[in-house]
């Protein structure tokens, strides 16, 4: 095993930094010789390769940038479909139907653990990654959902929101300072209030089910959105509002904010194995409501409603845990760039799903690359240009920066030369970013592919030693 585990470093490592410097999901591409070819291939085809030990190594990553920091842990799921291409893959092994119907799309599910900084948003790492497809379409009777209630979370898919966070807590980030788990909608699950939190763990969770609340000492109750609709308004905040699909319209929202604490009662016809807090689990509830809706017509006016562990003791304290949870749409971007913004990793030339379920995850660990470049190019986080980048490669930029820098002070890179925020800028402007002076616009996901894509074809004149004679 440990023989495996030093020949999955070795080459894991040269395929990721294969990835990171032509950004795209084809092996041919992303070679520089046919024999790295056919060895990423045996590589991806060897089953003592698993992706239990790729996932290991991306844990193993992560760890290595968490210790004493507070981070959040940012969770979603998303899935990959490979139904346009089914036609090419003769092995389905890993497979299975995505949605509903008799001839539902093909792929799997990605549930991953995006780990960022707390106050600065820099990509740390992976710590955990679930990745799975089913046997069958899921079904949608009525009668049927009921049924799983008598099945406990361990034995269900939605254990995706609690065991791969147990696990992340004692393995990649246990040295963390301070974990804050973050969720969307999906994550409303019981047993994540009751058995994630800790000292140095809080979870903020955006609510899904009007669950039952505890309102005096004689057990009585009441339904959670009934009760926090009945409190005061106790300020006004102001939360920023990111793009997002057709009904979703970037601008900073001016909201009314509630908080309260509640305890919330336990489902009583769900089947649990464990639990901590027999008599309910105490959370602090904050609601906002946009004052003055200024999205597109057919968007309904922001609304949230986050059940959180963290104390709320002050509207500052309710706006903190606001923008935590707005934080969440750093995953949003992480899927987009393994997908049409990127890798484009559903357009994959594998012929076998397991393959393509590895590469997945070795260009996980690529696209953390990419965001971390897209992060510190406002000067934030503490990574270096040497956390990214080889000694060779670091002296290419410098030639680069000296050739794209411009003879005034607003057009010269603003970064210290050993701050990864300085490879971020020349990466940049390789891939044609040209508004250095205006920080309204700054570069996004594929400029940072194209100056990655671009950054590779001038390496190979580099390392042939021609790159001094034409810059």
């Amino acid at each position: 095993m440990q023989r495996i585990g030093f020949s999955l470093k070795k080459k894991g490592d040269k395929i990721v930094e294969a990835l990171v410097r032509t950004s795209t999901h084809s092996i041919h591409k992303s070679m520089e010789s046919e024999n790295d070819i056919v060895a990423t291939y045996r590589f991806l085809k060897n089953p003592r390769i698993s992706e239990s030990l790729l996932i290991q190594q991306l844990s193993d990553k992560c760890a290595e940038q968490v210790a004493d920091q507070e981070v959040l842990a940012l969770c979603d799921t998303s899935t990959f479909n490979f139904s346009k291409h089914k036609n090419r893959i003769t092995d389905f092994t890993g497979l299975g139907p995505l949605g509903f119907g008799r001839h539902p799309n093909l792929g799997f599910f990605l549930h991953p653990i995006l780990v960022v900084g707390e106050k600065t948003g820099m990509p740390l790492g992976i710590s955990d990654v679930n990745i799975w497809s089913r046997r069958s379409a899921p079904i949608r009777e009525r009668s049927k959902r009921y049924e799983l209630r008598s099945v406990p979370i361990e034995q269900k898919e939605s254990y995706k929101w609690l065991g791969p966070c147990l696990k992340s807590k004692s393995g990649a980030l246990k040295n963390a300072k301070h974990i804050t788990f973050v969720m969307d909608r999906e994550g409303d699950v019981m047993e994540v209030f009751d058995r994630l939190p800790d000292a140095r763990t809080d979870v903020v969770i955006r609510s899904r089910h009007n669950r039952k609340i505890v309102v005096d000492h004689q057990d009585q109750s009441m339904q959670l959105r009934e009760w926090i609709a009945s409190q005061e308004v106790k300020g006004i905040g102001e939360i920023e509002i990111k793009k997002g699909h057709k009904n979703r319209k970037a601008r900073k929202a001016q909201v009314a904010i509630q908080y309260c604490t509640v305890q919330i009662k336990w489902p009583t016809s769900q089947a649990v194995k464990e639990k901590k807090h027999p008599k309910g689990v105490v959370l602090q509830v904050v609601q906002i409501k946009e004052i003055k809706h200024r999205g597109y017509e057919d968007e309904p006016p922001l609304e949230w409603l986050i059940l959180t562990t963290k104390p709320i003791e002050s509207i500052e304290d309710a706006q903190q845990v606001m923008d935590i949870y707005s934080m969440r749409w750093r995953i949003e971007e992480y899927f987009k760039l393994l997908k049409s913004d990127g890798y484009d990793i559903e357009s994959s030339e594998l012929e076998s799903g397991n393959r393509i379920r590895k590469l997945t995850i070795i260009i996980m660990q690529a696209s953390i690359r990419v965001q971390q470049l897209k992060a510190a190019r406002n000067g934030s986080g503490n990574l270096q240009v040497k956390d990214v980048f080889s000694i060779e490669e670091s002296q290419c930029l410098e030639i680069l920066n000296n050739r794209y820098e411009g003879n005034t002070e607003k057009l010269r890179n603003p970064y210290p030369k050993e701050h990864l925020s300085w490879a971020s800028w020349v990466i940049a402007r390789l891939g044609g970013w040209k508004n250095v002076y205006d920080k309204k616009r700054p570069p996004g996901n594929k400029t940072f592919i194209w100056g990655l894509e671009k950054f590779e074809a001038i390496m190979v004149g580099f390392q042939m030693g021609i790159m001094k004679d034409v810059y």
